[in-house]
Formats: structure tokens, sequence, C-alpha cells
């Protein structure tokens, strides 16, 4: 099998091509790519009364209280679903979500600016002139997302 990728800065999303004379290799590989395409764009968010699809670009911060999520987006409207914030966090590991505390997450895309506050917290100020605290246990989970690190500091 030979592997070939070219990197095209026209292109908005990934595009694969697979060649080959094996139809049921192909079908295989193509099957495999699809399952693993878990980095979508949009969310599902089950309310009490409907389900909205919003883009996660467009979360700003995320609230737990419990096993309820309430997402902020960036027109201020508030969502609230029944989903931990551990299995949110596993589930959009691979976006711009970061944990700032035990109970909140914030989009890093929105992150405007640091400041030291107390205690060796942070405060965040986010570009919808919003503040929140950082607590100290996740400053280097921080850090390190926005230095291009991967791999982030789930509790």
């Amino acid at each position: 099998m030979e592997i070939n990728i070219n990197i095209d800065d026209k292109l908005k999303d990934v595009q694969v091509l697979i060649s080959g004379s094996d139809i049921e290799q192909l079908a295989d590989i193509a099957r495999y790519l699809k399952s693993k395409n878990t980095s979508s764009r949009q969310l599902a968010i089950k309310t009490a009364d409907n389900i909205r699809v919003v883009d996660k670009a467009d979360i700003i911060v995320i609230e737990s209280f419990g096993n309820d999520l309430t997402f902020t987006l960036k027109n201020n409207q508030k969502l609230t679903t029944r989903k931990t914030l551990k299995k949110f966090l596993e589930e959009n590991s691979k976006y711009d979500f970061v944990q700032i505390s035990k109970s909140e997450v914030m989009n890093l895309s929105y992150l405007s600016k640091m400041e030291s506050a107390f205690s060796g917290n942070y405060y965040a100020f986010l570009t919808n002139q919003t503040r929140v605290t950082v607590s100290r246990r996740f400053i280097k989970g921080i850090l390190s997302r926005l230095e291009g690190s991967a791999e982030d500091e789930i509790l």
C-alpha cells in the first residue's frame, strides 16, 4: 500500500482520494476513514423541549451543574442539556474547548487575554466582554493548548 499526502491551502476541508483495483479493500478503507471522522463542526444539543443544532465555533463557555451543561453561545443565548462535563470533553477533545475549572470549559477561539487574579488563579477575558475565572489547576493545560500541544488535562 502506498500513501501520498498532498497539502493544498485552497481546500477548506480534508479531501481523500483512494485508488486501487481491489474494490473490497477500497470500501474497507473508506468505511474506516468515515468511522474516524468524528470532528463534526456541529453539535446537537437536546434541551427540555427540542434538539438544537449549533456550530461548535459558536459556543463560548460551557458550565456544569451536576449532570446538566449550560452552553453560552456567541449571541448570548443559553442552552441546557443533560450531559456530564467529562463526557463532553471526551467527545470534543479535538476542538478548541479547554477546561478552566472543575465545572467550566471555554472555547479558546474566544480568548482575548488572561490576567493573574488571586491565589494563583487567572481571569480570562473573552471577546464577548465576559470574564471567567481560570483555576490554577488548569493553567498548564491551557498554556499547552495555546502553544499547540494536542493533549489537554481533563480531571
